[in-house]
């Protein structure tokens, strides 16, 4: 389980990366469409900005298939970023 802090940090990443959309307090059931803004571009920025904020880098696997706000927190569990 993701602690609150990072799940925080992952919601100021939206409202930074999406500044014209109204981002609700629980995010982990968000995916892709289900902002205005979040569209294959938005994804990618998104993505971007989870790796600079985590100084992570995910595989280029993880990077075509993270649709959603559960697959990014996945992804942040594991070892494999």
């Amino acid at each position: 389980m993701l602690s609150k802090e990072k799940v925080s940090k992952i919601r100021q990443i939206l409202k930074d990366v999406f500044p014209n959309d109204k981002i609700s307090e629980n995010i982990t059931d968000l995916a892709m469409g289900d902002i205005s803004s979040w569209d294959s571009l938005g994804n990618f920025n998104l993505i971007l900005a989870i790796e600079t904020d985590f100084g992570i880098r995910f595989s280029m696997e993880q990077t075509t298939e993270i649709k959603s706000i559960a697959q990014i927190i996945e992804a942040l569990e594991t070892d494999n970023v």
